[in-house]
Parts: structure tokens; sequence; C-alpha cells
């Protein structure tokens, strides 16, 4: 539309007066506004700190291999603690996201709600509610976890204090991880900070939308009139998908489609913490020999199809070439620095001739080898022999 008027509707003076105006425009742009700059340091802040929330979320994984492999013991009692030391884990957890997250708040809007969903007990609750500490009870299910280890380690269901202070360095960084998640969203990015960058984005184009019209008397200066800023347009797309990017990734405890499942995670470790430390603790494999057992060139499986994709292996990129080809032998002798030291006696002890021909014939066998056995020549074999 900008451009049709500028076309059809001004006049001589006012098309001069408005060439003038995209002229200046697409000069100062750039400069007064480093679009690029801008957007590209929100987005990877933006970015790094969303990383550092999924990190620091939670997964109990770690620790429930450590319960139950440290913590021994088939009898009723060490199993209830073991499931209670996943459980505290979790109730701690939900305690976190609950007051950061709006998806879990809704789940348990009130601490009556986690116990009837036996996240904890009525007793415990009754101890949480106990504790006067005005800013938060958070720490409380983490050092009922700290106590039973210690408790675990006095009854001798811990060998000793090594994996005792193990399993305490777990569930330590299960805590750590919580605690960042409560200071991102105590200390959140300042408003102004996205506002500025936004509004600098959407002002950027505006402008653009005169800066970069084409300039239709002889002064234009690309030689060409496309009507439409086709690269402008690129531009626009590529920038505001960016910004996008940063959009949907500024809140990861939201309640959006894109945001983190923190409901997920509670239920995933609750479920999962129990059956590491209860169901498959006992349950060891009979130890066998493997089916490689006894093989000297092991070659792992792979389906026809897969096997036809290229693997490149991890190899350095010298190590195939043979610079000795066309030699018998090498001199070995000090550095030319080191030689000027040495008198000619002590230079004829240093000196060493190595034998290369059998480095050279192997060298030769071992390509001669892979030209005549090709991948792709012995599967092809092996898709033949297969029909």
């Amino acid at each position: 539309m900008i451009s049709c008027i500028y076309r059809y509707m001004l006049t001589p003076d006012q098309q001069n007066w408005f060439e003038n105006l995209v002229k200046y425009l697409d000069s100062k742009l750039d400069s007064n506004i480093p679009l690029t700059f801008m957007l590209g340091f929100f987005v990877s802040f933006v970015v790094g700190r969303w990383g550092s929330i999924l990190n620091g979320i939670g997964w109990i994984d770690d620790a429930s291999i450590l319960f139950a492999s440290y913590i021994r013991g088939g009898d009723e009692s060490t199993r209830v603690l073991r499931r209670n030391l996943v459980r505290y884990l979790v109730l701690c957890q939900a305690l976190v996201l609950r007051d950061i997250s709006m998806q879990v708040r809704k789940r348990f809007p009130t601490m009556d709600t986690l116990a009837a969903a036996g996240l904890m007990t009525e007793e415990e609750m009754e101890i949480l509610d106990e504790i006067k500490d005005p800013y938060s009870r958070y720490w409380a299910p983490v050092q009922w976890s700290v106590n039973l280890v210690y408790e675990c380690k006095a009854q001798g269901k811990i060998d000793d204090y090594y994996l005792m202070n193990k399993i305490v360095d777990e569930i330590s960084k299960f805590r750590h991880g919580l605690a960042a998640l409560l200071k991102y969203d105590w200390v959140p990015v300042p408003l102004v900070y996205p506002q500025v960058i936004f509004l600098a984005v959407r002002f950027y184009f505006v402008i653009c939308l005169f800066g970069r019209q084409f300039i239709v008397t002889g002064n234009n200066p690309s030689g060409i009139d496309l009507w439409l800023p086709i690269t402008t347009m690129i531009q626009f797309i590529v920038y505001m998908g960016w910004m996008k990017v940063a959009e949907a990734l500024l809140n990861p405890l939201g309640e959006d489609d894109d945001d983190l499942e923190c409901n997920y995670v509670i239920d995933k470790n609750l479920i999962t913490g129990y059956s590491m430390v209860e169901e498959n603790l006992a349950r060891i494999p009979e130890q066998k020999k493997d089916n490689f057992w006894g093989i000297d060139k092991i070659a792992p499986l792979y389906s026809i199809e897969s096997a036809e994709r290229s693997v490149h292996p991890l190899v350095g990129s010298a190590s195939k070439i043979n610079l000795v080809k066309n030699k018998h032998e090498i001199v070995m002798t000090p550095h030319k620095n080191k030689l000027s030291e040495l008198s000619e006696e002590e230079q004829k002890t240093y000196l060493r001739r190595v034998g290369v021909s059998a480095h050279n014939a192997r060298h030769h066998r071992q390509r001669t080898q892979e030209k005549a056995n090709s991948p792709d020549t012995c599967l092809s074999r092996v898709r033949t022999r297969s029909k």
C-alpha cells in the first residue's frame, strides 16, 4: 500500500521528499538499531535459562539406583524405608513446583491434596504444619531423607560411611536442582528486558516499511524495481520467528503446550522410583557367557536396511597415510639444536636406523584387502545369500 501511494498518489515534490526519507532511514537503520546483536543475546540468555530450569527440575533415577544398591535388605521395614526415601524426594519436588508452577498448583491447591495423593501421610502433614519457618518448608522432606540414611548406617543396612555419603550427596544434588528453580522464580527476567527487545523488533520493521521501499525515479541506487522488498520480508520472517522462540521459552513452568510437563515429572519420579527400589531389586539376571565370548573380531549386528547406511569411524585423519612408502629405512637422529651441543662421537651413539619394509608390507596388505572387500560389496553378498 505504501508503494502504491508513493507511485500513484504523491506529487513529484512529495515523491522527492519521500525518496530522501527512504534514503535516510535505510542508511541509519542498522547502525541505530543493532537488532541482530540485541535479539541474539536475548535468545541465548533465554535458551540458557530454559536449559538450566530443565536440568534442575529433578530426576530421581540416580538417587533410586543408590537407594536400591547401597541400602541392603529384603525385610518389610527396609523396603518401607527405601520407598519412603523415594516418596520424600518426590514430596519435596511437589512442594517446590506447586509454588512456582500453575500446573502443579492446580493439581495440589492445598496441603491436604498432597496427603490425599499419597505423597505424604497425615502425620507428616502435621509435622510440616508445626514447623515454625516463616519462609519455606521445602527442606523438611530432605532432612527426613538424610536422617533415614543415617539410621540405615547405624542399623548396618549400609556397609560403610563412604556409601552413606554417596547417597547423601545424591539427595543434596536433587535438592540443589530444586533450589535453583526457586531462585529463577524469585528473580525472574526483568520485565523491561523482553519488552525492549519485542518493541525493538517491531519498531525495526515499521521503519523498514518506509526505509526499504524501491525508488522509481532516476535516483534509484539499486537499478531494479521489484515493488515488494523481498529480502526485507524474508528478514521479517526470520527475526520474528527468532523472537517467537524466545517468547515460547521465556516461562518454561507455565501452562502452554510448549512448557515443561511438571506433573508428568512428578508422576514419573514416583512410579519409576518405587519400581527401582522395590520390584527389580532382587531380580538380577543369571550370569552367562555373552554371544561374543571367545570371538576375536566382534561384529555387532544391524538390520539389512540399517546396515546400508555408512558409518564413518572416528579415526585420525592422518592414521592411514604411509609416509615411508618408497623407503627401506628411516634414520633417527637428535634435533639439529641438540646436535650442535654433542661431539662427533656422541652424535654417532644417538644415530638409529629403523627398517620399514615390514611396515610397508603390512600397510600394502591392509590397503589391498580394503579395496577387495569394500563395505558395499560385502553387504551386497550378504543380501544375496539371505534371499
